[in-house]
């Protein structure tokens, strides 16, 4: 058995975070006639959500499943992210109070067992930190390693949002910038080509860690803004919302344009420090708008009259936002970038 000291997570697997994910066409053929309108008769909101929400007695129960590969070496940080991930779409459906968590985890015959108790112990401390717990969960063996869990929140009806629900006219803000996939990409080159990629070593150092802050940096706390703002104000402010993970935030705007039939142009793609530049060098879609995020941030369709409110009070309680894009009448229901696409860099 190998030593816990020579273990490198990231080169167990192929694909790395959510990186992994099944392409969106892949998905919805997948699925295709396997689970019908028949089956989810019972469902307030079934399969092409953020997560599923079942009412029983006026109380929305939302539930969500998310396991993927390791995308840091660390394994505590490792488990910190998935937990990050896994709450986050109970969290873009509005809900706040997540009341337990099934952890999963795959566990590779010569992993030594202290470095999957690192993760699970990651996984419990973001837990932890968002007023949750694990409660139970599921244990394999495996090829390569893995880890998630299935997460249950719970809330009022009136509280859920979806992505479909943006509107004409509202501005879209985004909680997080993008470029984790690169980041976590160049943390994986080895020194002896680092040369090669004309970065200092302060760079380095400063998109790595950021993109890991960013991955376990909860998205409760941009939900909770909006929840105080809207509370302020006496009404709702945000019509739709989800999270950015693996089909990049093109991909996501595809998904909230299509369910909300309407038209959404991006014109401003936040990004981690020159992730953009990267991105070109490691064959990335960033700046296409396809760059695969990990525990990425909330992509709230937001009324035009409360929009600049809500970005400063996120900037108020040390939260990102960025105000990246609009909600046009209804065309072909697709997202698209803008031909003059801004780039900003943090």
């Amino acid at each position: 058995m190998k030593e816990e000291g020579n273990i490198k997570l990231t080169e167990m697997v192929k694909l790395h975070g959510w990186a992994c994910k099944l392409p969106n066409t892949e998905l919805e053929y997948l699925v295709k006639d396997i689970i019908t309108e028949e089956d989810l008769k019972k469902t307030y909101i079934g399969l092409g959500d953020d997560a599923s929400v079942i009412i029983r007695n006026n109380m929305a129960i939302v539930k969500t499943v998310d396991v993927f590969t390791p995308i840091v070496d660390d394994p505590y940080i490792q488990g910190k992210i998935a937990a990050c991930n896994s709450l986050s779409d109970v969290y873009a459906m509005g809900i706040l109070d997540v009341i337990g968590a099934l952890v999963i985890l795959a566990i590779p015959e010569k992993l030594p067992i202290d470095i999957s108790k690192k993760m699970l112990k990651g996984f419990q401390d973001f837990c932890r930190e968002n007023d949750t717990t694990i409660v139970g969960g599921h244990t394999i063996m495996n090829p390569w390693p893995l880890i998630g869990g299935a997460i249950t929140g719970v809330g009022n009806k009136e509280d859920i949002l979806t992505k479909g629900g943006a509107k004409e006219g509202d501005v879209l803000i985004l909680t997080k910038p993008l470029g984790t996939q690169t980041a976590m990409a160049l943390s994986r080159v080895d020194d002896e080509y680092r040369d090669l990629l004309d970065i200092n070593d302060e760079d380095i150092e400063y998109i790595v860690n950021t993109a890991i802050k960013l991955m376990t940096t909860s998205n409760r706390n941009a939900l909770m803004t909006l929840r105080e703002l809207e509370n302020e104000v006496g009404k709702k402010v945000v019509h739709g919302m989800t999270d950015i993970t693996g089909f990049g935030i093109l991909g996501h705007s595809n998904e909230m344009a299509k369910s909300s039939k309407v038209d959404i142009e991006i014109h401003t793609l936040p990004i981690i420090k020159k992730t953009g530049y990267l991105s070109k060098l490691f064959g990335h879609a960033l700046l296409n708008g396809y760059g695969a995020e990990t525990a990425g941030g909330l992509l709230m369709s937001v009324d035009k009259e409360h929009s600049d409110e809500l970005l400063e009070k996120l900037h108020k309680n040390k939260i990102y936002g960025f105000n990246i894009g609009n909600v046009k009448k209804f065309s072909v229901g697709k997202a698209y970038l803008s031909k003059d696409v801004k780039i900003i860099e943090v």
